[in-house]
């Protein structure tokens, strides 16, 4: 396990493609509640990772964890084919829960590389007080839960629905501290690593890691932490911003809040990031 620093932080992934949403997202964070972040480098390359740290005193770059289970991830999905979204590839979508195992902080929230934060995150830390965090999925809820294939390979001793939750693992809360936590962080590793052994169970599980977090979540019975409203983890289709002239400046978080009073994070999933992305 990891030495943790006491306090909350935000942990996420980027390459140098998606740096200037790690540089947006900082920025945002620091403007609402100014947590610290730690961003797994995925190929940042050391001129951008500095420029990076010097703009956010609060940013931290960690490498990539050196294990079996990531070595297992790359292995199985290295060779996937790209992803729609451009910059986007699928192995390291799937490493997510190991990434979170890993955070150096005590209690986490993930957040991807695509969200900006718009206001009230202290709201969201609120929500980890009294359990894990999950946000609902609203980009493609119809096609989020896992094939039913999934529950015959890895079968769950419970009464469940297999269509809930329909949730998306682009914003998570996790405290560590607490068994509950660190079971369904357990099983959220599970099912990955049970991905990486049998090419039937990865294709059962739907988008990727999203899927085997919705396994997870059956698995240990804990639907009841999604949260109830899409604000926490909104997705820009579902807002007056999709296809506005919102730049990617130092006016951007100011109009991205005139245009989305609705939402607290804001999400591109499903979405090509408003930055670009070269080849």
């Amino acid at each position: 396990m990891p030495e943790r620093a006491r306090e909350c932080g935000i942990v996420t992934l980027a390459d140098a493609k998606y740096a200037p949403g790690v540089d947006m997202l900082c920025r945002s964070v620091r403007e609402s509640l100014d947590l610290p972040v730690a961003c797994f480098d995925l190929g940042l390359g050391e001129r951008m990772a500095a420029w990076l740290c010097e703009r956010h005193p609060s940013l931290r770059i960690l490498p990539m964890p050196d294990h079996d289970d990531l070595r297992s991830v790359r292995s199985a999905f290295e060779s996937a084919g790209p992803l729609a979204k451009p910059g986007k590839r699928v192995w390291p979508i799937w490493a997510c829960p190991f990434l979170i195992q890993a955070s150096p902080f005590a209690r986490t929230l993930w957040i991807d590389a695509d969200i900006v934060v718009l206001r009230d995150l202290a709201g969201l830390v609120a929500h980890l007080e009294d359990g894990p965090i999950l946000t609902p999925e609203n980009f493609a809820p119809k096609v989020t839960p896992n094939k039913p294939e999934l529950y015959r390979l890895l079968p769950i001793q419970r009464p469940f629905d297999p269509l809930e939750p329909r949730l998306n693992a682009g914003v998570s809360g996790w405290d560590h501290a607490r068994a509950e936590d660190r079971g369904l962080l357990e099983a959220y590793c599970h099912a990955v690593r049970a991905a990486c052994r049998d090419r039937r169970v990865a294709d059962a599980i739907s988008w990727w890691d999203q899927g085997a977090l919705i396994w997870a979540v059956q698995q240990c019975g804990l639907e009841h932490r999604m949260l109830r409203t899409t604000a926490w983890n909104l997705c820009i289709r579902n807002t007056r911003a999709m296809g506005a002239a919102i730049g990617w400046d130092d006016s951007t978080l100011g109009r991205l809040r005139e245009l989305v009073p609705e939402g607290n994070l804001l999400h591109w999933n499903g979405t090509a990031p408003p930055w670009p992305i070269q080849p």
